[in-house]
Order: structure tokens, then sequence, then C-alpha cells
């Protein structure tokens, strides 16, 4: 069976109020994402920050590619300016988060190469609620509850959320990097693509034992990337310029109106991509998803 390509415009996507046990306005719009039966957890989102928004240091089971859109990402030891991106790896403390102005960005949270399974937002969300119900609280990202017995529980918020929800304590993999990457796009040369006239990319990183990455492409105007067979599959994300798919225009940009998100997964039919005016992506590499990754083949 065909996979779809999936290719929506940001203004269409309804978002709401989130956060999971931590402190400030988090106001996410998620993309529509399907890895397929089988595959590894994953969620991509577009984010936007308040300036009250803040994290203690932290570190998760899952990891995490971040692309900021608009302001700064006010993390402790590595700061995102607008166009910069980071990836966190699993079992990598980093934070404190402290928002001292607006920020919009671009957030992917996967499994990790430990394959610990990854929870959804929405499953996190529900075991928020369900400890709220049963007389805990959430304050400054950390978990506090009373206990019948006068004993006190104080936890990282997202650790008791997990918690609740597997029945397990909370166990981190064993580190494969030291830190998180911080990646500075600007810093890095254009680089022809092998095949394509027109077409350029910044090559930014690839992380883990199943390779996924991140890179910025930029078709120049007038450029068309004819219709194939996607061999990896890869989320892009229009930042500038527009696109023509499918019989329509596309609208790049960082804001919550102007900016267009698409999904090619392995083994899909992608139709031509061209552009009239010239496009940048964002755009992350995930081999995980190709059959051989998964043990199908």
């Amino acid at each position: 069976m065909t996979k779809s390509v999936a290719i929506v415009s940001i203004a269409d996507v309804k978002g709401k109020l989130g956060g999971i046990g931590r402190e400030g306005m988090l106001f996410a719009k998620p993309l529509p994402l399907d890895p397929g039966p089988g595959a590894p957890g994953m969620e991509f989102d577009w984010v936007s920050y308040g300036a009250d928004y803040g994290t203690p240091r932290h570190r998760h089971t899952f990891q995490q590619f971040r692309y900021v859109l608009q302001g700064r990402r006010d993390i402790k030891g590595g700061v995102l300016g607008e166009g910069d991106c980071a990836y966190y790896p699993e079992g990598v403390h980093y934070g404190p988060q402290a928002q001292t102005t607006p920020m919009i960005g671009l957030g992917l949270q996967f499994e990790g190469d430990s394959r610990i399974p990854y929870l959804s937002h929405g499953d996190l969300h529900a075991a928020r609620n369900k400890l709220k119900e049963e007389g805990g609280t959430f304050s400054q990202g950390i978990y506090t509850r009373v206990m019948p017995d006068g004993g006190k529980i104080n936890k990282d918020g997202h650790a008791a959320c997990f918690e609740a929800i597997t029945g397990r304590k909370m166990e981190f993999p064993e580190a494969r990097y030291e830190t998180p990457v911080v990646v500075r796009p600007a810093s890095f040369s254009w680089v022809p693509d092998a095949h394509l006239s027109g077409v350029e990319h910044k090559h930014l990183g690839t992380f883990g034992e199943r390779r996924s990455g991140m890179g910025i492409m930029r078709l120049a105007a007038g450029v068309r990337i004819p219709a194939h067979r996607q061999e990896i599959a890869k989320i892009m994300y229009v930042t500038d310029g527009s696109i023509t798919y499918g019989g329509k225009t596309w609208r790049g940009g960082t804001t919550d109106v102007d900016g267009t998100y698409l999904f090619l997964p392995h083994g899909s039919d992608v139709g031509e991509i061209g552009s009239e005016t010239g496009a940048s992506f964002f755009v992350i590499s995930l081999p995980m998803l190709g059959e051989k990754y998964l043990g199908t083949v």
C-alpha cells in the first residue's frame, strides 16, 4: 500500500495551550505525523512560548530536534537564536529553560536509540490531570504531593506523569552524548545537490545509531523537484518563499499563519515540488522509518 504525503498550511492547524507540569504559556499546533504501524513513536509540533515559560534542568527518555523560527530559546548553556537548531539526546541533562522573551519554533520528540517507548502529549496530559485529581500539584516544573502518612513526594513533573502511565520508575538510558548539540546553520556553507540543478543543502548533522539528521534546503526561483518515490522519510517545513504542490501554492514563513509543513513517508509517491519565488526548508531525515529499519524486510 502506497503511503500518502501530508501537506498542511500552519494557518489551518488548530492549536491548544499545553505544557506537561511546566510553568508559563506554551501554545502548540500538532502537525500530522503518522510513522506507520510498528514504527517508533514521535510527535512534531509548531510551538509558541510566552516570556514566562520555564522548565527546571532535566533530561528525557526520548530525544528531540528543535528549530527556532522567531525569537530566542533561553536554555542555560545552549541558547538558540533565530534560525538555530539543536539535538537533545536521550538521557542527557539540559536547562533550565527560562524564557525572557516570546519564541516560536518547531519541535520533534521521538523514540531514542535505546528504544524506550515514546509517550504522547495526549497520554501525558491525561496522567497530569489524574495526578491533580488525586491531590498532587504542579509548580515550577515540579510535581508535589503530601501523602496520607505525612510523607511528601517531590519530583520532575514529566517523570511523575511517565510513572503514572507506565507503573514503573522512570529510568534513563546511558547517555551517548556529553551535552546537547547546538547548531548554528548561518555558519554552514551551501552545497549544491548532486543531482538537481538549483537545489542546495546545508547538512547540519546526523545523530545516533538510527542516523536521524537535520538540514536546511533551498530551491532557486523556477526550480522543479520531479515527482519521485521517497527513499528516506523526511519532515520538511517551508520557512521562506513559497512552493507549488498538488496544483496549489503553499506559503513559507515563521508565524502562526505563514508556514507550510510536509511529511514524506518512506515509500510514498511524492508529486512534483516547484517554486516560482524560491523557497527555504528546515528538514529532518528519519531513516528509522524505512522498512529495513523496522525489521520488515
